[in-house]
């Protein structure tokens, strides 16, 4: 059995091009990983190298040899990275959403139902990350804005948002009923960055100079309440009570502001979560 550090050492040696190089990415000495490329050929009972004077380079049978030491390090460290993840999820359930407000809107349920278990949640703007998190058992439950057609995993819509903008009474599209992206280019509006795929959304449809993008929730809220800039709200936020005197909120009216939620897990782990599905459904079934 060769030892990992060998194969560690050969495929920096590999990669590096040089000792030198390799020794220096390492930390160890060149007379050191000298030795152990040494015992590495001895070990497997071949020549991995080419060497002249003070230089050497692997030769053909090196350059297969380092292909198979990087796929070895690779499962190695795959095997790793499963179990702790597999062991961490007997107690912790990490959970990635796609946007805020449906992982805030679930969490109460997911204490209910979800009894001794640590939750921990993540902002991804991307479901393909997600998803391929799922898949790795990185996560073991994501809120994503599309509904993948994978039978790997199990799916269940959730809720719906709509993307508003919320602009003082004396604005020019105040007294609009709805708008479009389109009448929003060139209005600067407030807007905070922790807010997952809606960011690309916006993006796509208004220029980065349009958005006065705050860091925090905190430094959003001093400037609406400050100013008369224009800000992102939703349908579920007014629901929530987050409404701001003084202003008036329009819904936009572009397919791409509207999301429709849906929460998703390995379809293997469907009945650990079984109740957290059953809990989504009565709260669909009874409208909230």
């Amino acid at each position: 059995m060769i030892e990992t550090y060998l194969l560690e050492q050969f495929e920096a040696v590999a990669r590096c091009g040089t000792l030198l190089a390799a020794s220096e990415e390492l930390h160890v000495t060149q007379p050191s990983l000298s030795r152990s490329m040494k015992k590495l050929e001895e070990e497997l009972g071949v020549s991995l190298f080419h060497r002249e004077n003070s230089k050497i380079s692997l030769n053909e049978t090196g350059k297969i040899a380092a292909e198979y030491a990087r796929r070895a390090l690779e499962a190695n460290q795959e095997m790793i990275d499963r179990v702790v993840m597999f062991d961490r999820s007997l107690r912790t359930v990490s959970i990635g959403s796609c946007a805020p407000l449906p992982i805030n809107e679930l969490m109460p349920t997911l204490q209910e139902r979800l009894p001794g278990k640590t939750l921990s949640t993540e902002l991804q703007e991307s479901d393909e990350k997600m998803i391929s998190m799922l898949k790795s058992h990185m996560y073991q439950l994501a809120i994503l804005h599309e509904c993948p057609e994978d039978r790997i995993l199990y799916c269940q819509r959730y809720l719906e948002e709509q993307l508003y903008i919320s602009v003082s009474e004396n604005h020019p599209l105040a007294k609009k009923a709805s708008v479009t992206f389109d009448d929003l280019k060139g209005i600067r509006i407030l807007m905070t960055s922790g807010i997952g795929f809606w960011m690309d959304v916006t993006l796509r449809h208004l220029t980065a100079s349009d958005l006065l993008i705050q860091n925090t929730m905190d430094a959003l809220t001093e400037l609406i309440d400050a100013s008369n800039l224009p800000f992102f709200n939703s349908d579920q936020m007014l629901k929530n009570g987050y409404e701001t005197p003084g202003r008036i909120s329009l819904p936009i009216t572009d397919p791409d502001a509207h999301a429709t939620y849906w929460i998703a897990c390995l379809a293997s782990e469907q009945k650990a979560y079984r109740s957290v599905f059953n809990a989504i459904r009565g709260n669909l079934i009874r409208g909230r």
